[in-house]
């Protein structure tokens, strides 16, 4: 029994000098770890763990001393509100630092929150430093440059950290911060007009405004048809609330002569403030005497003019009917399709008379039909098919529609 317990001791004894070896190990400088300070004397701090890393950048960065005399460092902002600037622009200001203190004032930059900011102390070159000693009674600039990125942010804030050897402030956090926002917006980004009638135009409001630009002037609106007029007027006040400095209200007119159907074209804006010009893409449909309209079974878009057959299998093919309207009222002969092109070329389409006329106004139904046993073919909203169908009608009118349809 006594000898067990001589054993027990002896394997707790082993135990403890090895746990005590392994926490008071020297650490190798080249691992990267975690190094363990530690107080062997008696009745000192607990150890306290500290990165390897991060001891490195302290040791690299002023600290202030034990005993004085202490600089004393005097900034007279450490924030700066650019106010607004727009994507992709570089900017940069100056911060001045003081030494009011009896001793050299040792700074140190550190890192920036954002790879978009840079910061150091001007030197005799252009190029900045990452630190600068300031004697008593003489000052330094800090240089902070930052660049918006490719998207508005309306809360930017970036900065950085500077070390000091003051006691009383040994680190000055400092920023810019503002908003980031796009040199010109265009609402809507599409002008859609909707109807436009024989005897009547279509008509629209849009604004151009800046939250960047002072004065904002527009040099030349081009329309390549003619048929798209711009009127500019002075911004609202409306816009002004919403942080417009400058811009306007554009008042579109499309022509009431335009081609039956569905008109669209790009309309460029001119500014002085710029050298690429603004556009925009103009949409209108022309009512005529020919009109269009959804049957139950079909998927007819009627601002686009697009059918979409969906998927089918090509060896069954498909078949959509729409419902035509047609006012015939300076007709001598029947209304009938003269000509018909197709992007499938076998893509078929016919009429046929649907009830009685009423007055001059005839229905029929249109019949498009995508035979059975043809090649698989995939038509898309980027690379469309069509059906354009000419007619006998006394206004030379048509028909006009694109196609989407995956055969398979």
């Amino acid at each position: 029994m006594v000898m067990k317990r001589i054993l027990s001791a002896g394997a707790l004894v082993i135990v403890a000098i090895a746990i005590g070896a392994y926490l008071f190990k020297k650490p190798d400088p080249t691992s990267g770890g975690l190094t363990v300070v530690s107080n062997l004397q008696a009745g000192k701090a607990k150890p306290n763990l500290v990165s390897a890393a991060s001891k490195t950048a302290a040791q690299d960065m002023p600290v202030p001393s034990k005993k004085g005399p202490w600089p004393r460092v005097m900034a007279k902002s450490v924030t700066f509100p650019f106010g607004r600037m727009q994507v992709r622009e570089k900017k940069t200001h100056e911060f001045v630092l003081v030494n009011e203190g009896e001793a050299d004032l040792l700074l140190g930059a550190g890192n920036t929150t954002c790879k978009c900011t840079q910061f150091g102390f001007a030197g005799s070159s252009e190029k900045s430093e990452k630190s600068a000693v300031v004697k008593p009674g003489a000052s330094v600039t800090l240089v902070m440059s930052w660049k918006a990125g490719e998207v508005p942010d309306r809360q930017f804030r970036h900065g950085g950290d500077v070390y000091t050897n003051d006691p009383k402030n040994p680190v000055l956090k400092y920023a810019v911060h503002g908003a980031i926002e796009m040199p010109f917006e265009m609402l809507p980004q599409v002008w859609g007009v909707g109807n436009v009638y024989s005897e009547q135009p279509g008509k629209m409001t849009a604004t151009l405004g800046s939250k960047v630009h002072e004065k904002l002037e527009i040099i030349s609106i081009t329309s390549p048809s003619g048929k798209v007029l711009v009127t500019p007027a002075p911004m609202t006040l409306e816009m002004k609330s919403e942080g417009y400095v400058s811009g306007y209200v554009l008042n579109v007119e499309v022509a009431s002569d335009i081609p039956a159907g569905l008109f669209q074209e790009e309309v460029q804006i001119k500014l002085a403030q710029t050298e690429e010009s603004l556009k925009v893409m103009v949409t209108a449909r022309k009512q005529g005497v020919l009109q269009l309209q959804q049957m139950a079974g079909s998927l007819f878009d009627r601002d686009s003019l697009q059918l979409q057959l969906g998927s089918f299998p090509a060896s069954q093919g498909r078949e959509a009917k729409m419902l035509l309207i047609v006012d015939e009222k300076e007709m001598s002969e029947p209304f009938k399709i003269t000509e018909s092109q197709t992007d499938p070329s076998f893509v078929s389409a016919s009429i046929s008379p649907l009830g009685e006329p009423s007055g001059s106004v005839h229905r029929y139904i249109l019949t498009i039909t995508v035979p059975a046993g043809r090649p698989h073919v995939q038509k898309t909203s980027s690379t469309p098919g069509y059906i354009r169908l000419a007619t006998n009608h006394t206004s030379g009118e048509g028909i006009n529609l694109g196609l989407l349809m995956y055969s398979n």
